[in-house]
């Protein structure tokens, strides 16, 4: 006889309801909650509180016990609730994040290694329905772990008269973090073709993100809430008291009020889950489209332009104390030039379209002759700027645009005539650079190979890291071969003194690169739709 719980006669009712409202939460409640598992769960997360309490009796304020247990005790009853208290919430960001991010991943490789995920797909329930259910079951082991300690929070947090304020900030800012990582999670398990799976059941990439989520994204949550939301708690969280940094965001202060640093947080956290779920929706119906349509591209690049960009406006680099104000603004450029770099590749990749789009869109598309279809240099830059199967060249120029004139505009607006050539330069390189990159890709995806994109990521990869390698093993310095690291899409060891014949040349070089490769592709359109014809 089965004991589960969610086969006992008192869980019929609300397993009916949760099974009308989403099947797909039920199904993951009926594959998890089994008692051999709610037992570990349990079990777990009341082995880690009895620990702790074990470990923290050895604490207690007294005057002796520091000569009895040898552990140190704690200065009074507050500062022993505070200490667990301290333990619990940074514990608890790390358990559901690593576990949640894991378990997301691993469940639905593992559907799309069974097969069980295009019967999924086929599911007459909205794609959002589906994936909701993902999150709230799949995890629920997790959640539940978790949820036993909140009981021990809230009362270390009483006795260690900590804000209820600030629990509830921070829970806030928990479950909305969780639920943007947890929505990437999804992403990335439903990119086909990526993961490589061990014996069916682990994924690479769930060990890989989960790895990055322990070492970055845990940490970066907390810092950042600490230095912005928490900076008013930070004795609570870190034992001593931490002066909020001044951030401003396009000169507006995000540091100096609480409600602020949370309604900024919140906003973006909201903002960029909402762009992931537009994306799963049009993915999960459709594994072969595009990542994200050209239009949605143009939409994230501004969005995250004026994000990135902003913060380059403080009030402070205008001040006459800050002498260092021209070299400072010029690193920030070199890190706006490496985000906009994987944010550009990303948009490549996310953009480029296979080799039976780009033959659908000849047969169909603004290039097909039959008479259904009208015909004209108007109709095929249309299609070019808005098709998700015609080539992805003229989209990431207007990506290129929007990313690089807002940074033009502040470049234009330094004091610095050397620095400011200095970042024409990288801008300028910078576009190029993507340029030839996503002609490369699409040059490579539209040949027939049996897997292109594994050979147009090998590809760009070798013209990335290759040529700077090479020159580095030949002693090819920039101080006195810079036209050579620029043309090869290195523009940020710029020396002391920039030739400017240098510059022309590489840059002549480049774009000499450009035509020709946009010649190749046009070719190759031109074969295609000969064929078709």
């Amino acid at each position: 006889m089965n004991n589960s719980p969610v086969n006992s006669p008192q869980a019929i009712s609300w397993l009916d309801y949760i099974g009308n409202w989403n099947p797909q939460l039920l199904r993951e409640i009926r594959g998890k909650l089994k008692l051999r598992n709610l037992i570990v769960a349990i079990g777990i997360s009341l082995l880690f509180q009895i620990l702790l309490l074990l470990f923290y009796s050895q604490r207690i304020p007294s005057e002796t016990c520091l000569q009895i247990r040898g552990f140190g005790c704690a200065t009074s009853w507050q500062n022993w609730w505070l200490e667990q208290f301290r333990l619990i919430t940074w514990t608890e960001p790390f358990v559901l994040f690593l576990a949640g991010v894991y378990s997301l991943i691993a469940d639905l490789s593992l559907e799309d290694y069974k097969g069980t995920l295009n019967f999924i797909r086929i599911s007459p329930r909205s794609s959002v329905s589906v994936l909701m259910g993902k999150i709230m079951g799949v995890p629920l082991l997790a959640y539940i772990s978790v949820g036993l300690v909140i009981p021990y929070h809230l009362t270390a947090a009483l006795g260690a008269n900590v804000p209820i304020a600030f629990l509830l900030s921070f829970y806030i800012l928990l479950i909305g973090t969780a639920f943007l990582l947890f929505s990437g999670a999804i992403l990335l398990a439903l990119l086909s073709g990526w993961q490589a799976k061990f014996g069916g059941q682990v994924t690479a990439g769930a060990l890989v993100f989960s790895f990055v989520t322990f070492v970055w994204l845990v940490p970066a949550f907390m810092w950042w809430n600490i230095f912005t939301a928490w900076s008013s708690f930070s004795n609570i969280l870190v034992g001593g008291k931490i002066n909020p940094i001044q951030v401003e965001w396009w000169y507006f202060s995000i540091t100096s009020n609480v409600w602020i640093s949370h309604i900024f947080t919140i906003a973006n956290l909201s903002i960029v889950s909402l762009a992931i779920w537009r994306i799963l929706e049009r993915r999960f119906h459709n594994p072969n489209a595009t990542l994200i349509s050209k239009g949605q591209s143009y939409v994230l690049s501004a969005y995250l332009e004026i994000l990135i960009l902003g913060f380059c406006m403080q009030s402070s680099f205008n001040s006459p104390r800050f002498v260092n104000a021209a070299e400072f603004r010029l690193g920030m450029l070199l890190l706006i030039y490496i985000a906009n770099f994987l944010l550009l590749l990303t948009t490549i990749s996310a953009l480029t379209p296979q080799r039976q789009a780009l033959l659908d869109w000849v047969r169909f598309g603004a290039l097909s002759t039959t008479e259904d279809h009208r015909s004209g240099l108007g109709y095929i830059l249309r299609d070019l700027i808005w098709s998700d199967k015609s080539p992805a060249t003229i989209a990431i120029v207007i990506n290129l645009l929007i990313t690089q004139l807002p940074i033009l505009i502040w470049v234009n607006s330094w004091n610095n005539a050397v620095n400011q050539s200095k970042a024409i330069v990288i801008i300028v390189s910078l576009s190029i650079s993507v340029l030839i990159i996503s002609l490369i890709n699409q040059l490579i995806l539209f040949l027939k190979n049996r897997n292109p994109s594994a050979w147009a990521t090998g590809t760009i990869s070798a013209l990335i890291f290759l040529p700077v390698l090479i020159m580095l093993s030949l002693s090819i310095s920039p101080d006195r071969y810079f036209g050579v690291w620029l043309f090869f899409g290195y523009p940020w060891v710029i020396p002391a003194n920039i030739q400017l014949s240098d510059v022309v040349l590489a840059f002549v070089g480049q774009i000499s690169v450009i035509i020709a490769l946009s010649l190749q592709l046009i070719y190759q359109l031109q074969r295609a739709k000969m064929r078709e014809t």
